[in-house]
């Protein structure tokens, strides 16, 4: 067993400890690189993990007017609501428990299949089976009830069984556990077949050299070497389907689970203490299976399945049992295709159940009243795919390779986005930032206030002078009128620009200040550009192209014009880099002072962090979603690579940004572009996390199906679920081929790595 003796670091119990801690942040606040790396992903975990978790969970105690309130805790225990919470609770556990046990069973049928029986067509099997994982939550859940619904092509036009409620239709408990194995085995399968590919042939070569048997060979060696993979891929699978929202809406009929009461409770009865209560029921045994994964099953990982097999992979041998697991995968394959070409075909169906007859009315429906939809969701994927790829790199790069204080949490709160389930973390997000969350909004400020003067600053005095002066001067400023505030903002800039051109003669930091004034002071400008689009979009015929048109110009608005709460937050880093070489006293305090004033005006003007119902939430929903995946990646990649050749760079004089920028970072491309593909797929097919931050002005496709489907639009929402399928499987076949070309093989997609 493999332990990892630097994630134990103990606290400190002395004085003398006390001091070394304070050392520590002292050393760490000379080293600007992994200062920013720390306060970055610091700051993000804050604000977009942490603290939407602690709002949908105390809400549940707050009622409407305030007070404290256990109204819908005690419903548990009373006569009248209990039996139907404490049945819902018990329907959502046998759920997870019966999900969880078949998507293992299928993933390891799949794997042994791949890896030991040497099925036919491997290849083909491998991708058909990660199929699941590039489509929509609850496209499956549609196939499903298209083939055996009430009117189901099977049951009601094949077989002629007359619809029963209850007792031979899909809708349950075992058509939702169905779905949801097909839906999830793909994980299961990527982490056993990651297993299987690396034990140690060793041990099973010498017993059957012994006479053991085959059978005898499974049962003592390589199932309890697989056992840590199962046990893993049991409890990731649980916690899976318990945070499934799509599956439930769609097909769970009578049974009510909570992830489903508590979409009901805000999109029904707009009722957030209700669902926070409920987000809180659901979220104990979620945390508790999370705890258990990661501190006890991940650490039970074997030396014999560690590093690179030393020889080749025993192949199955006995016919009986090559063949049967071979024609359980073929007829698993062969109803995964089924499902799919039932969607297609759904989408061209004029009346599914009714009239079969092809129409292209529905994709023509698509591409015009839903375009807005598919290049929103499209647009803020591929802006968040990149952010949640680099903050995972850079994440996992502080989790290896330093050591500091607080690594842990770090670790473990990055993780909790895919830990729980993202109805909760959209609950949180609504009641964190749908109002400005001022005390946030002061600590975040606080917190890169202090960074900024540490590192601008060189003595205490200076520190203390550019913090007090630099904020009172940015707080008169956020009193100003907006639009003469930000002309002064930029004109600060353009003053820094000017004393670095002229009196340090530093061409390069003067043109990014110069750069920088300009865009603060034309705050309006990209107003100015997307306004002529927007309008030309209007002198078209209402369609496809002038719907395309229009929401590109709000497109434009979202790239050159960002938040004031994110742009003071880059102009702090923007600012650390522009000033922390900078000589003189009396002109390092003076600039000092006027590049911290610019982020505090900006960071207390308007309505900070109130971004509900924008695109930048809707991204930040995505980028917490797809973290946890990202660190995962950049962590198995970074184990990899040994700390010698660092160390080595390190020692012929190179500085640690020249170490990772020609070291570190080229060794970890291939994840990073991994991470890149799985960010991108969870964000395209992403709905429980970002269904209550979908508003008329930003739209997501996975939204989109889930309302059509409830508007009896069945062959609309298959032909919007085709097309994220078809976006998705071409955007994994681009980036597949860049990587196989970038790295020459080395970069095929492991995307076992981010489970």
């Amino acid at each position: 067993m493999q332990t990892r003796s630097q994630d134990f670091e103990p606290a400190p119990k002395t004085v003398s400890g006390l001091i070394r801690r304070i050392r520590e942040f002292t050393l760490i606040g000379r080293d600007p690189v992994l200062f920013m790396s720390l306060l970055l992903s610091g700051i993000f975990i804050v604000v977009f993990v942490v603290f939407p978790l602690y709002k949908s969970i105390v809400g549940g105690f707050i009622s409407k007017e305030g007070a404290f309130d256990l109204t819908y805790f005690v419903r548990y225990l009373d006569n009248y609501y209990g039996p139907g919470l404490r049945k819902a609770f018990g329907d959502t556990m046998l759920m997870g428990l019966l999900t969880a046990a078949s998507g293992t069973l299928v993933g390891f049928i799949f794997a042994y299949a791949v890896v030991r029986c040497n099925i036919p067509g491997k290849k083909i099997v491998h991708w058909l089976a990660l199929v699941p994982t590039v489509s929509p939550p609850f496209a499956l859940a549609l196939a499903m009830i298209l083939l055996f619904g009430r009117n189901g092509l099977i049951t009601n036009k094949v077989l002629g069984i007359t619809f029963v409620h209850g007792m031979n239709d899909i809708y349950g408990l075992d058509g939702l556990v169905i779905v949801q194995t097909i839906t999830f085995f793909s994980v299961s399968y990527l982490m056993l077949k990651a297993m299987l590919e690396r034990l140690n042939p060793a041990m099973e070569e010498a017993a059957a050299s012994l006479g053991a048997g085959r059978f005898y060979l499974f049962r003592t060696i390589t199932l309890p070497l697989l056992v840590p993979g199962i046990a893993g891929s049991f409890l990731l699978l649980f916690v899976e389907s318990l945070a499934d929202l799509g599956n439930p809406l769609f097909i769970a009929g009578n049974k009510t689970v909570l992830s489903s009461q508590i979409f009901l409770a805000v999109i029904g009865e707009y009722n957030y203490q209700k669902a926070s209560a409920l987000s809180l029921i659901l979220i104990i045994p979620t945390l508790v299976i999370f705890l258990v994964q990661r501190y006890y099953v991940n650490r039970r990982v074997y030396i014999s399945v560690t590093g690179k097999p030393a020889g080749n992979q025993i192949m199955e041998k006995e016919p009986a049992i090559r063949w049967t697991i071979n024609i359980i995968t073929y007829l698993i394959i062969a109803f995964i295709l089924l499902l799919y070409v039932t969607i297609i075909y759904g989408s061209f169906s004029t009346a599914w159940g009714v009239d079969f007859t092809p129409t292209l009315k529905h994709w023509t429906m698509t591409v015009t009243r839903g375009v807005e939809a598919i290049l929103d969701t499209t647009f803020l994927s591929l802006l968040a795919t990149p952010v949640a790829a680099i903050l995972g790199m850079i994440i996992a790069w502080l989790v290896v390779r330093k050591k500091f204080t607080g690594k842990d949490a770090l670790d473990f709160t990055s993780n909790l986005g895919g830990a729980v389930p993202g109805t909760i973390l959209g609950i949180g997000f609504v009641m964190a930032f749908n109002k400005p969350p001022l005390a946030l909004a002061i600590a975040v400020y606080a917190i890169l206030a202090l960074f900024f003067a540490q590192v601008v600053g060189k003595l205490r005095s200076e520190r203390v002078i550019i913090l007090i002066v630099g904020t009172a001067i940015g707080v008169l400023l956020s009193l100003v009128q907006p639009r003469a505030m930000y002309f002064y903002l930029g004109g600060i800039y353009l003053v820094i620009a000017a004393v670095t051109l002229f009196a340090r003669k530093k061409r390069g930091f003067a043109l990014v200040a110069a750069v920088i004034g300009l865009y603060v002071m034309s705050t309006n400008w990209a107003n100015a550009i997307a306004k002529p689009i927007a309008n030309f979009s209007r002198s078209l015929e209402r369609g496809f192209w002038s719907n395309a048109i229009f929401q590109f110009s709000d497109h434009i608005k979202v790239i050159l014009q960002p938040t004031d709460a994110l742009l003071a937050i880059m102009l702090v880093f923007a600012g650390v880099i522009l000033l922390q070489s900078m000589s003189g006293k009396g002109l390092r305090i003076g600039l000092g002072i006027l590049g911290l004033a610019v982020p505090c005006a900006l960071t207390f003007t308007g309505m900070p962090f109130a971004m509900v119902g924008g695109a930048y939430i809707i991204m930040a929903a995505f980028i917490v979603r797809s973290l946890p995946a990202s660190v995962r990646s950049g962590v198995a990649a970074l184990q990899q690579i040994d700390p010698s050749i660092e160390e080595a760079s390190n020692i012929l004089g190179a500085d640690a940004q020249y170490t990772f920028r020609k070291v570190t970072l080229p060794l970890i491309l291939p994840a990073l572009f991994a991470g890149l593909i799985f960010s991108f797929t969870r964000h395209m097919t992403s709905l429980s996390a970002i269904i209550f931050l979908v508003s008329a002005k930003w739209r997501i496709v996975t939204a989109s199906i889930l309302s059509e489907w409830e508007q009896g639009g069945v062959s609309i929402a298959a032909a919007y679920s085709t097309v994220i399928i078809l976006f998705v499987m071409i955007a994994i076949l681009v980036l597949n081929l860049l990587m196989n070309r970038l790295f020459k093989g080395r970069g095929s997609v492991d995307m076992s790595q981010g489970f």
